[in-house]
């Protein structure tokens, strides 16, 4: 079987984070749109949390989104693992799983703050980390569920979203959890890719 790789482009044209902070809970996580960080790396890429001070409790939702073109493969796609790097900083990181988006206009074009709305609950892989599994100088690799493997042989795309579980799932956390992202890992385009 023919293994081919494929990269999730530059920062916010194929790849990028979206960050929303909020004083409600609900709203956070229900929020239509974000903050697009344009840095190549974060400790905060996959975050739902919330931290608390003397002016209160402010959650935090930050959301990983990559999208890969797949139109240079010709045959039907059997397996996909998505390899994304991780950065140097985790905390009670919660579960991070891989979910469908349409982030990117689903068609690639630049990440957009709206993007952060354009998620869904339909995991595209069974694979999940946490602080304690999650490397944080190397890859991680999510395979691809039969979900997965669909939506790309259907649509020539995949278009994914990497969040944390308290938001996934509604979850209003009491403490902060988020696990970091690093885009151009050793020193090439090793963040989102198959």
């Amino acid at each position: 079987m023919a293994v081919t790789t494929i990269y999730a482009s530059t920062n916010t044209n194929g790849r990028g984070i979206i960050s929303v902070s909020n004083t409600d809970w609900d709203d956070a996580i229900t929020a239509t749109s974000g903050t697009v960080q344009t840095a190549s790396s974060s400790n905060f890429a996959i975050r739902g949390g919330a931290i608390s001070g003397r002016g209160g409790t402010e959650y935090r939702v930050w959301r990983t989104f990559a999208f890969f073109d797949l139109s240079s493969i010709t045959t039907t796609i059997t397996a996909a693992t998505v390899k994304i790097h991780g950065a140097g900083s985790v905390n009670n990181g919660g579960t991070a799983q891989m979910y469908a988006s349409t982030a990117f206009g689903n068609n690639g074009t630049a990440l957009a703050s709206t993007d952060f709305d354009n998620v869904s609950n339909t995991l595209y892989s069974g694979t999940s980390y946490t602080d304690v599994t999650w490397n944080k100088s190397a890859l991680n690799s999510f395979t691809v569920n039969a979900t997965g493997i669909s939506a790309m042989n259907l649509n020539g795309i995949l278009n994914v979203v990497f969040r944390n579980d308290n938001e996934a799932d509604e979850e209003e956390p009491s403490s902060d959890h988020y696990l970091g992202v690093n885009f151009l890992g050793i020193g090439l385009h090793s963040y989102g890719w198959i």
